[in-house]
Protein backbone atom coordinates (compact mmCIF):
# COMPACT_ATOMS: atom_id res chain seq x y z
CA UNK A 1 0.00 0.00 0.00
CA UNK A 2 1.59 3.48 -0.78
CA UNK A 3 1.72 6.30 1.91
CA UNK A 4 -1.00 8.58 1.14
CA UNK A 5 0.24 12.29 1.03
CA UNK A 6 -1.57 15.41 0.73
CA UNK A 7 0.24 18.57 -0.31
CA UNK A 8 -1.94 21.19 2.53
CA UNK A 9 -4.40 23.87 0.93
CA UNK A 10 -4.07 27.03 3.27
CA UNK A 11 -7.73 28.83 3.47
CA UNK A 12 -7.71 32.61 3.84
CA UNK A 13 -9.14 34.60 7.40
CA UNK A 14 -12.31 36.70 7.01
CA UNK A 15 -11.95 39.85 9.00
CA UNK A 16 -12.98 38.62 12.47
CA UNK A 17 -10.11 36.21 12.37
CA UNK A 18 -7.47 38.45 11.68
CA UNK A 19 -8.37 40.48 14.75
CA UNK A 20 -7.84 37.81 16.89
CA UNK A 21 -4.11 37.84 17.60
CA UNK A 22 -4.47 34.02 18.46
CA UNK A 23 -5.25 32.93 15.36
CA UNK A 24 -2.92 32.39 12.42
CA UNK A 25 -3.15 34.27 9.71
CA UNK A 26 -4.46 31.10 7.30
CA UNK A 27 -6.12 27.80 8.63
CA UNK A 28 -4.52 24.71 7.05
CA UNK A 29 -6.17 21.64 6.09
CA UNK A 30 -3.34 19.45 7.31
CA UNK A 31 -4.43 16.88 9.52
CA UNK A 32 -1.93 15.45 12.46
CA UNK A 33 -2.50 13.06 15.02
CA UNK A 34 -0.39 13.20 17.71
CA UNK A 35 0.38 10.06 20.05
CA UNK A 36 2.17 9.61 23.30
CA UNK A 37 1.93 6.18 25.49
CA UNK A 38 1.67 7.87 28.93
CA UNK A 39 -1.05 8.08 30.84
CA UNK A 40 0.18 10.88 33.29
CA UNK A 41 0.82 14.51 33.01
CA UNK A 42 4.41 14.80 32.76
CA UNK A 43 7.61 14.57 30.91
CA UNK A 44 6.89 14.03 27.13
CA UNK A 45 3.07 13.35 27.75
CA UNK A 46 2.98 17.13 28.95
CA UNK A 47 4.82 17.92 25.79
CA UNK A 48 2.47 16.08 23.94
CA UNK A 49 -0.45 17.88 24.57
CA UNK A 50 1.24 21.73 24.34
CA UNK A 51 2.30 20.39 20.99
CA UNK A 52 -1.42 19.60 20.14
CA UNK A 53 -2.77 22.60 21.84
CA UNK A 54 0.00 24.76 19.73
CA UNK A 55 -0.77 23.18 16.57
CA UNK A 56 -4.96 24.14 17.10
CA UNK A 57 -3.81 27.66 18.06
CA UNK A 58 -2.62 27.25 14.28
CA UNK A 59 -5.44 26.36 12.95
CA UNK A 60 -4.25 22.68 12.34
CA UNK A 61 -6.95 20.01 12.75
CA UNK A 62 -5.53 17.94 15.44
CA UNK A 63 -6.11 15.36 17.77
CA UNK A 64 -4.02 13.45 20.72
CA UNK A 65 -3.88 9.99 20.80
CA UNK A 66 -2.87 8.58 24.70
CA UNK A 67 -3.41 5.85 27.21
CA UNK A 68 -6.42 6.92 29.78
CA UNK A 69 -6.80 5.54 33.04
CA UNK A 70 -4.82 8.67 35.33
CA UNK A 71 -4.18 12.28 35.53
CA UNK A 72 -3.78 12.99 32.14
CA UNK A 73 -7.23 11.51 30.96
CA UNK A 74 -8.59 13.63 34.44
CA UNK A 75 -7.26 16.87 33.20
CA UNK A 76 -8.24 16.44 29.33
CA UNK A 77 -11.62 14.88 30.00
CA UNK A 78 -14.14 16.72 27.96
CA UNK A 79 -11.95 17.61 25.36
CA UNK A 80 -13.09 16.46 21.58
CA UNK A 81 -9.36 16.49 20.58
CA UNK A 82 -8.17 14.13 23.65
CA UNK A 83 -8.28 10.24 22.67
CA UNK A 84 -7.34 8.13 25.52
CA UNK A 85 -8.03 4.78 23.81
CA UNK A 86 -4.42 3.25 24.63
CA UNK A 87 -4.24 1.31 26.98
CA UNK A 88 -2.04 -0.19 29.63
CA UNK A 89 -0.72 -3.24 28.03
CA UNK A 90 -0.67 -6.01 30.11
CA UNK A 91 -1.00 -8.80 27.78
CA UNK A 92 -1.24 -9.86 24.34
CA UNK A 93 -5.00 -7.84 23.61
CA UNK A 94 -3.90 -4.96 25.14
CA UNK A 95 -1.01 -5.06 22.38
CA UNK A 96 -3.47 -6.02 19.62
CA UNK A 97 -5.79 -3.22 20.73
CA UNK A 98 -2.94 -0.47 20.85
CA UNK A 99 -1.67 -0.86 17.93
CA UNK A 100 -5.31 -0.87 16.03
CA UNK A 101 -5.71 2.18 17.69
CA UNK A 102 -2.43 3.81 16.11
CA UNK A 103 -3.52 2.41 12.53
CA UNK A 104 -6.77 4.35 12.80
CA UNK A 105 -5.01 7.03 14.20
CA UNK A 106 -2.86 7.58 11.48
CA UNK A 107 -5.00 6.66 8.92
CA UNK A 108 -7.24 9.46 9.80
CA UNK A 109 -4.37 11.90 9.53
CA UNK A 110 -1.58 13.42 7.40
CA UNK A 111 1.18 12.93 9.82
CA UNK A 112 1.68 10.48 12.54
CA UNK A 113 3.92 12.13 15.09
CA UNK A 114 5.37 10.01 18.21
CA UNK A 115 7.29 11.09 21.16
CA UNK A 116 8.43 8.06 22.92
CA UNK A 117 10.33 5.24 21.92
CA UNK A 118 6.86 2.82 22.69
CA UNK A 119 5.52 5.09 20.63
CA UNK A 120 7.77 5.29 17.69
CA UNK A 121 7.87 1.17 18.19
CA UNK A 122 4.16 0.75 18.38
CA UNK A 123 3.35 3.11 15.14
CA UNK A 124 6.32 0.84 13.22
CA UNK A 125 4.56 -2.47 14.18
CA UNK A 126 1.50 -0.84 13.53
CA UNK A 127 3.20 -0.49 9.73
CA UNK A 128 1.61 2.84 10.29
CA UNK A 129 4.22 4.54 7.70
CA UNK A 130 2.08 2.39 4.76
CA UNK A 131 -1.13 5.20 5.19
CA UNK A 132 0.75 7.67 6.82
CA UNK A 133 4.45 9.54 7.14
CA UNK A 134 5.89 8.86 10.55
CA UNK A 135 7.04 12.37 12.76
CA UNK A 136 9.62 11.59 15.84
CA UNK A 137 9.30 14.36 18.21
CA UNK A 138 12.66 13.57 20.08
CA UNK A 139 12.75 14.51 23.76
CA UNK A 140 15.49 13.08 25.70
CA UNK A 141 18.98 12.68 24.21
CA UNK A 142 18.67 8.78 25.69
CA UNK A 143 16.54 7.79 23.05
CA UNK A 144 18.54 8.88 20.26
CA UNK A 145 20.36 5.74 19.50
CA UNK A 146 22.58 3.78 16.62
CA UNK A 147 22.13 0.46 17.88
CA UNK A 148 20.57 -1.95 14.82
CA UNK A 149 16.86 -1.95 16.56
CA UNK A 150 16.86 2.02 16.78
CA UNK A 151 18.11 2.36 13.00
CA UNK A 152 15.02 0.04 12.10
CA UNK A 153 12.74 1.88 13.99
CA UNK A 154 14.25 5.30 12.61
CA UNK A 155 14.12 4.01 8.71
CA UNK A 156 10.91 4.44 9.19
CA UNK A 157 11.32 8.38 10.01
CA UNK A 158 9.96 11.14 7.43
CA UNK A 159 11.17 13.91 10.07
CA UNK A 160 12.04 14.16 13.51
CA UNK A 161 11.36 17.05 15.76
CA UNK A 162 13.84 18.22 18.67
CA UNK A 163 13.81 19.19 22.40
CA UNK A 164 16.69 21.73 22.18
CA UNK A 165 19.51 22.74 19.96
CA UNK A 166 21.86 19.56 21.14
CA UNK A 167 19.52 17.18 20.37
CA UNK A 168 18.86 18.37 17.18
CA UNK A 169 23.10 18.09 16.12
CA UNK A 170 22.74 14.81 17.82
CA UNK A 171 20.17 14.11 15.56
CA UNK A 172 21.35 15.36 12.55
CA UNK A 173 24.49 13.03 12.99
CA UNK A 174 22.36 10.13 13.62
CA UNK A 175 19.33 9.72 11.61
CA UNK A 176 19.64 9.66 7.45
CA UNK A 177 20.96 12.98 5.65
CA UNK A 178 17.40 13.44 3.78
CA UNK A 179 15.32 12.62 7.28
CA UNK A 180 14.73 16.99 8.16
CA UNK A 181 14.64 17.66 11.53
CA UNK A 182 13.30 20.81 13.47
CA UNK A 183 14.04 22.31 16.61
CA UNK A 184 10.94 23.57 18.97
CA UNK A 185 10.58 24.78 22.25
CA UNK A 186 7.73 23.11 24.70
CA UNK A 187 4.95 25.47 24.28
CA UNK A 188 4.12 27.52 27.31
CA UNK A 189 0.51 28.30 28.54
CA UNK A 190 -0.80 31.09 28.45
CA UNK A 191 -1.63 31.01 32.52
CA UNK A 192 2.10 31.05 32.93
CA UNK A 193 1.92 35.28 33.18
CA UNK A 194 3.46 38.09 36.08
CA UNK A 195 1.44 39.30 38.01
CA UNK A 196 0.20 37.33 40.61
CA UNK A 197 -0.21 37.82 44.48
CA UNK A 198 3.24 37.20 46.24
CA UNK A 199 1.88 37.17 49.42
CA UNK A 200 -0.95 34.61 48.93
CA UNK A 201 1.35 31.29 48.83
CA UNK A 202 3.40 32.97 51.80
CA UNK A 203 0.73 33.47 53.97
CA UNK A 204 -0.46 29.83 53.58
CA UNK A 205 3.56 28.12 54.08
CA UNK A 206 4.00 30.89 56.64
CA UNK A 207 6.72 32.52 55.05
CA UNK A 208 7.04 36.01 56.10
CA UNK A 209 6.08 38.61 53.55
CA UNK A 210 10.03 40.89 52.85
CA UNK A 211 11.74 37.31 53.62
CA UNK A 212 13.72 36.16 50.48
CA UNK A 213 12.65 32.86 48.69
CA UNK A 214 14.28 30.46 46.54
CA UNK A 215 12.73 27.34 44.81
CA UNK A 216 12.55 24.82 42.63
CA UNK A 217 10.08 22.02 41.04
CA UNK A 218 10.32 18.82 39.68
CA UNK A 219 10.06 14.88 40.51
CA UNK A 220 11.24 14.25 44.20
CA UNK A 221 13.54 11.56 43.27
CA UNK A 222 17.42 11.09 43.41
CA UNK A 223 19.08 12.48 40.79
CA UNK A 224 16.99 15.53 40.16
CA UNK A 225 19.00 17.95 41.82
CA UNK A 226 17.59 18.42 44.96
CA UNK A 227 19.92 17.36 47.29
CA UNK A 228 22.61 20.38 45.27
CA UNK A 229 19.68 22.97 45.87
CA UNK A 230 19.40 22.09 50.14
CA UNK A 231 23.31 22.26 49.43
CA UNK A 232 22.99 25.16 47.62
CA UNK A 233 20.69 26.67 49.87
CA UNK A 234 23.14 26.22 52.88
CA UNK A 235 25.41 28.96 51.67
CA UNK A 236 22.41 31.38 51.40
CA UNK A 237 21.26 34.16 54.31
CA UNK A 238 19.47 32.62 57.09
CA UNK A 239 16.78 34.69 56.22
CA UNK A 240 16.19 32.73 53.38
CA UNK A 241 13.07 30.39 53.15
CA UNK A 242 12.71 27.42 50.45
CA UNK A 243 9.97 25.97 48.70
CA UNK A 244 9.83 22.88 47.17
CA UNK A 245 7.24 21.48 44.53
CA UNK A 246 6.67 18.37 44.08
CA UNK A 247 6.58 14.72 45.63
CA UNK A 248 8.22 11.90 45.39
CA UNK A 249 10.41 8.57 47.46
CA UNK A 250 13.41 10.79 47.99
CA UNK A 251 11.52 13.63 50.06
CA UNK A 252 12.32 11.24 53.30
CA UNK A 253 16.29 11.44 52.49
CA UNK A 254 16.02 15.21 51.47
CA UNK A 255 14.33 15.85 54.74
CA UNK A 256 16.77 14.31 56.56
CA UNK A 257 19.40 16.44 54.77
CA UNK A 258 17.88 19.35 55.47
CA UNK A 259 18.08 18.70 59.08
CA UNK A 260 21.99 18.28 59.00
CA UNK A 261 22.14 21.19 56.83
CA UNK A 262 20.13 23.33 59.47
CA UNK A 263 16.96 23.92 56.81
CA UNK A 264 14.57 22.40 58.36
CA UNK A 265 12.28 25.28 59.93
CA UNK A 266 12.90 27.17 56.57
CA UNK A 267 11.92 24.62 54.31
CA UNK A 268 8.62 24.32 52.71
CA UNK A 269 7.28 21.01 50.94
CA UNK A 270 3.71 22.02 48.60
CA UNK A 271 3.61 18.39 47.24
CA UNK A 272 2.07 18.22 43.46
CA UNK A 273 0.87 21.01 42.09
CA UNK A 274 -0.13 22.22 38.90
CA UNK A 275 -3.16 24.74 38.81
CA UNK A 276 -1.40 26.83 41.47
CA UNK A 277 1.63 27.09 40.11
CA UNK A 278 2.02 29.99 38.68
CA UNK A 279 0.55 31.84 41.94
CA UNK A 280 3.55 29.06 44.13
CA UNK A 281 6.06 30.87 41.54
CA UNK A 282 4.71 34.76 42.56
CA UNK A 283 6.44 33.69 45.63
CA UNK A 284 9.49 33.13 45.20
CA UNK A 285 12.51 35.65 44.32
CA UNK A 286 14.70 32.68 42.23
CA UNK A 287 13.61 29.51 40.92
CA UNK A 288 16.62 26.99 40.69
CA UNK A 289 17.09 24.65 37.90
CA UNK A 290 19.68 22.17 38.70
CA UNK A 291 19.16 18.88 36.53
CA UNK A 292 17.14 17.83 33.81
CA UNK A 293 14.21 15.93 34.04
CA UNK A 294 12.83 13.23 32.03
CA UNK A 295 11.72 15.66 29.08
CA UNK A 296 15.09 17.53 27.79
CA UNK A 297 12.66 20.58 26.72
CA UNK A 298 13.09 21.71 30.51
CA UNK A 299 9.43 22.90 30.81
CA UNK A 300 10.11 24.18 34.08
CA UNK A 301 12.73 26.80 32.88
CA UNK A 302 9.76 28.34 30.67
CA UNK A 303 7.22 28.37 33.03
CA UNK A 304 8.67 30.10 36.11
CA UNK A 305 10.35 32.33 33.58
CA UNK A 306 6.66 33.11 31.89
CA UNK A 307 5.75 34.02 35.75
CA UNK A 308 8.77 36.96 35.73
CA UNK A 309 10.91 34.91 37.66
CA UNK A 310 14.44 34.63 37.11
CA UNK A 311 15.94 30.96 37.24
CA UNK A 312 19.39 29.71 38.27
CA UNK A 313 20.32 27.09 35.64
CA UNK A 314 22.94 24.12 35.59
CA UNK A 315 24.56 24.31 31.80
CA UNK A 316 22.95 21.42 30.81
CA UNK A 317 22.06 20.92 27.23
CA UNK A 318 19.63 23.07 25.89
CA UNK A 319 19.44 25.18 28.50
CA UNK A 320 20.87 28.04 26.91
CA UNK A 321 18.27 27.77 24.54
CA UNK A 322 16.19 29.42 27.07
CA UNK A 323 18.13 30.97 29.39
CA UNK A 324 20.65 34.44 28.26
CA UNK A 325 23.57 34.35 31.16
CA UNK A 326 23.51 37.32 32.61
CA UNK A 327 20.09 39.01 30.90
CA UNK A 328 17.10 36.85 31.90
CA UNK A 329 19.02 34.26 34.58
CA UNK A 330 22.27 32.30 35.46
CA UNK A 331 24.08 30.00 33.41
CA UNK A 332 26.36 28.51 35.90
CA UNK A 333 28.22 25.42 36.91
CA UNK A 334 26.17 22.35 38.48
CA UNK A 335 28.00 22.80 42.15
CA UNK A 336 26.38 23.86 45.49
CA UNK A 337 29.16 26.58 45.29
CA UNK A 338 28.33 28.06 42.00
CA UNK A 339 24.78 27.73 42.26
CA UNK A 340 24.68 29.23 45.43
CA UNK A 341 26.48 32.33 44.73
CA UNK A 342 24.46 33.07 41.89
CA UNK A 343 21.25 32.72 43.96
CA UNK A 344 22.71 34.93 46.73
CA UNK A 345 23.56 37.49 44.20
CA UNK A 346 20.45 37.78 42.64
CA UNK A 347 18.78 37.77 46.42
CA UNK A 348 20.86 40.64 47.71
CA UNK A 349 19.99 42.66 44.47
CA UNK A 350 16.45 42.49 44.10
CA UNK A 351 16.44 45.25 41.82
CA UNK A 352 18.72 42.65 39.26
CA UNK A 353 16.34 39.88 39.86
CA UNK A 354 13.52 41.70 38.70
CA UNK A 355 15.40 43.18 35.96
CA UNK A 356 15.69 39.71 34.81
CA UNK A 357 12.62 37.96 35.45
CA UNK A 358 11.08 40.60 33.43
CA UNK A 359 13.28 40.30 30.41
CA UNK A 360 13.03 36.44 30.90
CA UNK A 361 9.21 37.05 30.77
CA UNK A 362 9.57 38.75 27.70
CA UNK A 363 11.22 36.08 26.00
CA UNK A 364 8.67 33.47 26.95
CA UNK A 365 6.66 35.51 23.98
CA UNK A 366 8.30 33.57 21.82
CA UNK A 367 7.59 29.83 22.80
CA UNK A 368 3.49 30.66 23.61
CA UNK A 369 1.01 28.41 21.63
CA UNK A 370 0.58 30.43 18.53
CA UNK A 371 4.05 31.41 17.78
CA UNK A 372 5.12 27.86 18.35
CA UNK A 373 2.18 26.37 16.70
CA UNK A 374 3.04 28.53 13.56
CA UNK A 375 6.43 27.32 12.99
CA UNK A 376 5.70 24.15 13.63
CA UNK A 377 2.98 24.16 11.25
CA UNK A 378 5.40 25.50 8.81
CA UNK A 379 7.45 22.88 9.21
CA UNK A 380 5.24 19.60 8.97
CA UNK A 381 3.61 21.71 5.96
CA UNK A 382 7.04 21.51 4.04
CA UNK A 383 7.43 17.63 5.42
CA UNK A 384 4.27 16.82 3.26
CA UNK A 385 5.19 18.85 0.09
CA UNK A 386 8.52 17.60 0.16
CA UNK A 387 7.01 14.14 0.41
CA UNK A 388 4.53 14.82 -1.89
CA UNK A 389 7.16 15.83 -4.18
CA UNK A 390 9.50 13.12 -4.32
CA UNK A 391 6.35 9.92 -4.55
Amino acid sequence: MRTKVRAPRAVPLDGAQRNNLTTPLYLTTMKVSLLVASNKYTGAAAAAEHCCRALMAAGVDSQLVFTGGNNLERRLRGFDWARPTLRKERGLGDLGHNLEVIREAAAAADLLICHLPHDHALAVHAKAYRTTPIVRNFRNSGHVRRDPYHRHLNRRLTAALAANSALEAALRSTLRREVPVGNFPVPLEERFRPGRDPLRWRERLGIPGEAPVAGMIGKVARGRGFDLFLQAAARLDESTHLIVIGHGEAQPELEALATRLGLTKRLHWTGYQDRELPAIYAAMNVVLFPAAGSDHGHRAISEAQGCGRPVVAADLPGVRDLVEDGVTGRVVPATSESMGEAMANLLDRPSDADAMGSAAAAATEARRFPMVGRALSNFLEEVLRQTSSTR
